[in-house]
């Protein structure tokens, strides 16, 4: 039987197609075709099949290769890491405290869980930390022109004048530079006269709001244990009232927790409020630290479904879209502007590496309490592997080219992947809370990954198609616009 390393197979109501990932190709396939691969990749038949003669055509156009073209697993941009972490950091984040006034019950320092992540303390950043923090980023920064400081926490908030003692001394300390000032916080210190300073900072904010009352109290509540739903929605809403278009930049992070109701965490943005305005960015609970698995109820499935198929229809102006989930409105809309891209990507190359890791440290630095060095805020403060160095002594280059090249941990398996150019697993994905990344680790979010590739490229497929299929539809339904 032949094999088909780096292919996979999709089915829409108007085609079949097989993707080539050695060529980063879709191939109209007959239906036999279709059949006859699905038995073998699904299937994984090893009864003797017949080999439909669209197979032979394809393979001597150069398609269906039986090898994968990489041969050495190694990130594209391994030779100028030390550049770009000594010349081109952007963006710094800095952990001021790692206090909190809530205790969400989800949270990845919770006490109660997530072994491998800290937990809540009274820790918090002192100024001689701060500022060491912003001039390494100075000294980092000398090829950019444009330059975040970003607050974080536990609460930032709590550390308000650290805050603006920071300001003051990056704006004299970049002048001449595009400087932008960024926060996540939970909403419930948001005094009027904190909203005055943050609007005129300009401050980019995020707030963390999980939706409606009745699911917002069920996980984000104060340390007594009450919920924190009128309080935040109160500080929205006094937002608006004082700085109307400063409130208007406003974004709102979701944590979903999916064993509840779909329906319910989008009714906050379809109820008629001045809440479906603003920007919701979702996420998923994170279970990484603690080592359990996200559930999802069935509820939360399908109506998750349904809701994304009216994200489609009213992308195609055939439904209202005032109607339809803004979450699942601002994921067609990201598939469909990164269709260019998708078809843009190329084929692999000898040296190649999987899509997954961004460049640790470059895009979003964080700093914590203590001065250390990690690629970003997502990952564990108490990992050995996740540390690439300190405010003190810089960047432990070693450490960051390791993360960047966390493929090479799975190598043999990703060569022959068809999700090796649409892969969204980084390090983080590695990091078992041992004193090296763990290649099993990582290979236990290989399937979680290749569904929300082939979950994108199916609609990359529906939004494609429907200009060649439904054209003269959308045309009649724009007015007879094109």
């Amino acid at each position: 039987m032949m094999e088909y390393p780096c292919i996979e197979i999709f089915k829409t109501p108007n085609n079949n197609y097989v993707f080539d990932a050695n060529r980063n190709k879709f191939m109209f396939i007959s239906d036999g075709t279709y059949e006859y691969l699905h038995e073998i990749l699904r299937d994984k038949s090893d009864r003797a099949l017949e080999i439909p003669e669209e197979i032979y055509d394809l393979k001597s156009s150069g398609f269906l290769a039986e090898k994968s073209s990489v041969e050495e697993v190694r990130h594209a941009y391994s030779p100028y890491l030390d550049y770009f972490l000594q010349r081109k950091l952007s963006r710094i984040t800095l952990q001021l405290t790692q206090e909190c006034n809530f205790r969400c019950k989800y949270c990845i320092y919770s006490e109660e869980s997530n072994a491998r992540q800290r937990n809540h303390s009274h820790q918090h950043m002192d100024w001689q930390t701060a500022k060491k923090a912003v001039d390494f980023l100075w000294r980092h920064s000398v090829d950019s022109n444009r330059i975040n400081i970003g607050f974080y926490g536990g609460e930032p908030l709590l550390e308000i004048t650290l805050i603006k003692k920071i300001v003051d001394y990056a704006k004299v300390l970049f002048e001449g530079k595009k400087l932008t000032f960024s926060m996540t916080t939970n909403g419930s210190l948001l005094t009027d006269e904190i909203i005055k300073y943050l609007e005129e900072q300009d401050v980019i904010l995020m707030i963390s709001l999980d939706g409606p009352k009745e699911i917002n109290d069920l996980n984000r509540v104060f340390a007594n244990g009450s919920g924190t739903y009128e309080t935040v929605i109160g500080r929205i809403r006094n937002l608006e009232k004082l700085a109307p278009q400063y409130a208007k930049k406003l974004s709102i992070s979701m944590v979903m927790d999916p064993r509840n109701d779909f329906d319910c965490f989008n009714s906050i943005c379809l109820d008629g409020t001045e809440l479906e305005s603003l920007n919701f960015y979702p996420a998923l609970v994170d279970k990484e630290f603690d080592s359990t698995s996200v559930l999802l109820s069935d509820e939360y499935r399908l109506k998750y479904n349904y809701q994304r198929f009216l994200a489609l229809l009213s992308f195609f102006n055939r439904f209202p879209r005032n109607e339809v989930s803004p979450i699942l409105n601002r994921t067609i809309t990201s598939i469909a502007t990164d269709c260019e891209k998708i078809e843009e990507n190329t084929g692999f190359f000898p040296i190649d590496a999987p899509s997954g890791p961004c460049i640790p440290g470059q895009l979003r630095l964080f700093v914590n309490v203590f001065g250390q060095l990690f690629p970003c805020e997502r990952v564990s403060e108490k990992s050995n592997p996740m540390c690439i160095g300190t405010i003190e002594k810089g960047f432990d280059t070693s450490k960051a080219l390791r993360l960047l090249n966390v493929g090479e941990l799975t190598k043999e398996a990703c060569k022959e992947c068809w999700c090796f150019r649409y892969c969204s697993l980084c390090a983080k994905k590695a990091d078992d809370g041992s004193n090296k990344l763990s290649a099993e680790k990582k290979m236990s979010y290989c399937k979680e990954s290749r569904v929300a590739a082939y979950d994108k490229l199916s609609i990359y497929l529906l939004i494609k198609e429907a200009k060649e299929f439904y054209n003269q539809q959308l045309v009649q339904q724009n007015g007879g616009e094109h």
